[in-house]
């Protein structure tokens, strides 16, 4: 009897500490929508544990502002639907772009996009990777390794970049090309469990190195042409050029069909920097990503010590946060340089417990939002 109890305890034990494989089961379709949370100030998350299995993160701290929604479309339906025909969906992004995407039974393929060039100077491309971007894989298990590269061409007129970056060239160029390549390295280097606000999953993690800043940066040749002669020029540092990617860790579920969490790492590859995680049975408002509007959301509210506020989509300039009392006295103020999508942290330990009106004003003085919000003690 006691050896079949001892069979059955190491069974359980093993059952419990299985890795799991995900399928591409998880994979999105049309029809399907994707919710996730986003807290840009993570605070006590350790993603960066050695590789192996039979790991737990805990990711419960995560705060989100809003919930963002992305919803899967027929890619007949989209804007840019002829310049790729063999996208099976799209899904809408920043600044009313759409990236266009391709489904087989073993991968997920990001094939182009349409919208803000990649240089972020605000002129619209249609424009496709070549080979096409792999995003998803299946079948996804521990220590499984994968090497990609894509990159995308397309040109553009020298009138569209600011300032004066090409004085220092012999030549003033006609004619420009801008190319984005990317080389990526996915290592699936550890499972276990994962928390997050709202539930606990088993789950795989996969590393990504070499994914571009949003905007994409870098390897960017320019290049004149002038009858049969060709000028390569080695040119002066261009901003919002350069080679810059990210180090992300995703960790997928087998069930779910968004990551369970995304963290991304800094340069230095020592802190997570933000952390995108799906929503649970969230309250937060919902943000389109395709359609961003102008927005400010604070949390957590009540606030014991501090308060974040992420300001979404506002346009480039000056902003005042004040706190105020019940009986109209200013009790703090900040200034804020804000540019589109920005979280700011604010200490609201000072305070005394209880409600407070928070106003921001643009540089105009005009009102942009007021919020209320709670001030509590443990």
């Amino acid at each position: 009897m006691k050896h079949t109890i001892l069979m059955i305890t190491m069974l359980a034990a093993v059952a419990a500490g299985a890795q799991i494989t995900v399928t591409n089961a998880t994979f999105p379709a049309v029809g399907d929508t994707l919710r996730t949370a986003i807290d840009e100030m993570p605070t006590g998350i350790v993603a960066l544990t050695p590789p192996g299995g039979n790991q737990q993160w805990d990711f419960s701290s995560l705060l989100a502002g809003f919930t963002r929604e992305q919803i899967i479309r027929p890619a007949a339906e989209g804007n840019a639907a002829a310049s790729f025909p063999e996208a099976e969906y799209f899904i809408e992004i920043a600044n009313g772009g759409q990236n266009y995407y391709n489904a087989t039974g073993q991968r997920i393929e990001l094939v182009g996009f349409s919208g803000e060039d990649p240089l972020g100077q605000g002129f619209q491309v249609v424009t496709r990777f070549a080979p096409p971007i792999i995003e998803r894989r299946a079948t996804l298990e521990f220590l499984a390794i994968n090497q990609s590269s894509a990159a995308l061409l397309f040109p553009f007129s020298p009138d569209d970049v600011p300032g004066d970056i090409f004085d220092q060239l012999p030549i003033s160029p006609d004619s420009l090309r801008v190319r984005v390549a990317i080389s990526r390295l996915d290592a699936v280097d550890g499972w276990g469990s994962l928390t997050i606000p709202g539930g606990t999953y088993d789950v795989l993690r996969e590393k990504t190195n070499g994914i571009p800043r949003s905007p994409p940066r870098r390897q960017i040749p320019l290049y004149r042409l002038a009858g049969y002669y060709q000028y390569r020029p080695s040119v002066p540092p261009v901003p919002g050029l350069g080679v810059d990617t990210l180090v992300r860790y995703y960790y997928f579920n087998d069930e779910e069909k968004e990551p369970i969490a995304i963290a991304t790492v800094n340069n230095e590859q020592n802190a997570v920097t933000s952390v995108e995680f799906k929503a649970n049975n969230t309250t937060t408002p919902v943000h389109n990503a395709g359609n961003p509007r102008p927005g400010i959301y604070a949390y957590p509210n009540p606030a014991m010590v501090n308060v974040r506020f992420d300001f979404v989509n506002l346009p480039e300039g000056n902003y005042n946060l004040q706190f105020y009392d019940l009986l109209g006295k200013e009790v703090l103020h900040r200034r804020y340089a804000i540019h589109g999508n920005q979280t700011e942290k604010m200490d609201v330990s000072s305070l005394r417990p209880g409600v407070y009106l928070c106003s921001v004003t643009n540089n105009k003085g005009k009102i942009v939002a007021t919020r209320r919000i709670a001030v509590v003690r443990p």
